[in-house]
């Protein structure tokens, strides 16, 4: 019997990583193997580490399941992808037109420059009065380029990529049969988008609203002063959704006071969901949903399939997805359920992501960036360079031979010469002995002009910061050296040993223009003769900007202010 060929689908959610091991029969059943979920750093401002946080996860699990190389799906989520559904009239009703004609309402539809993203479309049914339904699809280039590298500098091969909406979709398809499929909203609800996809059969619309289990934990950090960590954990644990008037609410204040913010986070994306619903009825003429299926990481908070039902009318359900694990491995077989269990509503992208490896039908869309098509154009070429070098060495074993021959005549010639190369070699011998004289004597001129330099930086470093500190509210209290990327407890050097950056640490008093004191004291040293600060840079300057809130008289701040000439160290 032949192996089943695997696979590893990644969802690369916004707050966690989840990936899952499948492998397909000849019947289409798909089979779970493993899966892991690695949580990814939730405050939005660190988005741009994003692409180092997901490397380091994949090393991590890829290590535990011992694999260096495999093929792998990428599912995109639906917050780092522009999506739009359109209806599409082509004239005549000639489908050979449809490609020409999608070409131009890409460039309508799509609110970035085409060159700098990886864009397609997809047709998903038609309007009752017989248009298309068209699905745009686009990412930005650089986006995308980032996240497939760190995806595939673990080993992992990127055979296909889709995104969280229609993995969602072809999911659904996927576990009902086509005969019982009813028009129905699949509502994901994820750290930063709500993805709402509506599935019947022939029929798609898919749209994702930019609010979700975030904007509820922003929402408690705000309310009850504390930092996001904490509001998350707050959230898990004691959260639910406030029922409104009419139910009684928590014993526990906390737990009340969480219940009311959650609700009144997830009236605006109730009111979201239902102008998108109107939108979809009567711009594209689709049906009315009969029932709703929630899922997502936001599913498991208490109360939130009464909130929505409460507010949409609609019949509320939960979707679990059931996998068939791998028996044969009874350690597998574990890993797998404990997987599914503890990712109850979240492996609907998985399943969609792992339908590439079936021939059910699944929504087939070409994201792949240009730097991986760059790839595969070179490993259809490989044949003819393999040849070509094969040609090559022919040629040299040719030239080897005449070589040969050749370097037997040198010898003779050389032979002739040899006594005058002996009395040039002591000549230059003694050149080369005063050479290295004088390098020796620059070298020590060298080393004395750096201490003198090193003598002179750090006070003038000292009288520039004096003299570009402001009068009032703000003070330093510690100077010193730092690296390009700055991290905490660590003491930064470049790799030659010089300092190019300091590091400046400070409070600032609670006054009336509060922060802006750090961004006055930056701005004057933009006129400095000792520090590199441009005004379009002054963001990265700033790297810490403590936020007031009335319980301290003094907030932190710290800069990293490049030095016009770096402080080289003792020789």
């Amino acid at each position: 019997m032949a192996t089943q060929k695997k696979t590893l689908v990644i969802d690369l959610g916004m707050q966690s990583l989840r990936i899952a091991e499948f492998s397909a029969s000849t019947n289409g059943q798909l089979t779970l193997h493993r899966g892991a979920r690695r949580e990814l750093l939730i405050d939005p401002a660190q988005d741009t580490t994003r692409p180092e946080q997901i490397r380091h996860a994949l090393q991590d699990i890829l290590k535990d399941w011992k694999i260096k190389r495999s093929d792998v799906v990428c599912v995109l989520p639906a917050h780092s992808v522009f999506t739009r559904v359109i209806q599409l009239e082509v004239p005549g009703g000639l489908s050979s037109k449809v490609d020409d004609i999608v070409k131009f309402e890409a460039q309508q539809n799509i609110p970035f420059p085409l060159k700098e993203v990886v864009w397609d479309y997809v047709l998903m049914g038609t309007t009752p009065s017989g248009a298309l339904k068209v699905a745009f699809v686009a990412v930005k280039t650089d986006l995308l380029e980032s996240l497939c590298e760190a995806v595939s500098s673990t080993g992992l091969k990127i055979t296909s990529i889709t995104i969280a909406p229609m993995a969602l979709h072809d999911a659904f398809r996927y576990s009902v049969a086509d005969s019982l499929i009813t028009t129905t909203l699949l509502l994901d609800i994820g750290s930063r988008t709500t993805n709402m996809v509506i599935a019947s059969s022939g029929n798609y619309f898919s749209r994702s609203i930019p609010s979700g289990g975030l904007s509820v934990t922003m929402a408690i950090a705000k309310e009850i002063h504390v930092e996001l960590e904490e509001a998350e954990l707050l959230k898990i644990s004691r959260g639910s959704v406030g029922l409104g008037a009419g139910f009684e609410q928590p014993i526990d204040p906390v737990e009340a006071n969480i219940a009311r913010i959650a609700r009144q986070s997830l009236l605006k994306t109730q009111a979201d969901i239902s102008r998108s619903l109107s939108y979809y009825r009567s711009n594209l003429g689709g049906e009315d949903p009969a029932g709703i299926l929630i899922t997502g990481g936001m599913a498991s908070m208490p109360y939130l399939a009464e909130f929505i039902q409460e507010k949409l009318q609609k019949p509320v359900g939960f979707w679990n997805v059931t996998l068939e694990a791998d028996r044969k491995k009874k350690g597998l077989a574990v890993e797998a359920a404990e997987f599914v269990s503890a990712n109850p509503n979240n492996c609907g992208e998985l399943i969609g992501g792992a339908l590439a490896l079936t021939s059910a039908p699944r929504t087939k869309i070409n994201l792949l960036p240009p730097s991986i098509f760059k790839k595969r154009a070179f490993s259809k070429r490989l044949p003819c360079l393999i040849a070509s070098l094969v040609l090559f060495l022919t040629s040299l074993a040719g030239w080897y031979g005449y070589a040969l021959q050749a370097s037997a005549v040198t010898r003779e010639e050389t032979t002739k010469v040899s006594s005058s190369i002996s009395e040039a070699t002591r000549i230059s011998a003694r050149i080369q002995n005063l050479i290295l004289r004088h390098a020796a004597i620059e070298q020590t001129g060298s080393d004395l002009l750096s201490v003198i330099r090193l003598r002179e930086a750090y006070p003038m470093i000292l009288a520039e910061l004096g003299a570009k500190v402001p009068a009032r509210f703000l003070w330093i209290t510690e100077i010193q050296p730092a690296v390009d990327s700055p991290q905490r407890g660590v003491s930064p050097k470049s790799n030659d040993g010089s300092v190019k950056a300091i590091l400046v640490k400070g409070l600032y008093l609670d006054n009336p223009k509060q922060a802006s004191v750090i961004d006055d004291f930056v701005t004057s040293l933009q006129s400095s003769d000792v520090f590199v600060v441009e005004e379009k840079e002054k963001s990265k300057i700033i790297i810490q900007r403590g936020s007031p809130n009335g319980e301290s008289w003094a907030y932190p701040f710290s800069l990293r202010i490049p030095l016009r000439n770096p402080v080289t160290p003792l020789p």
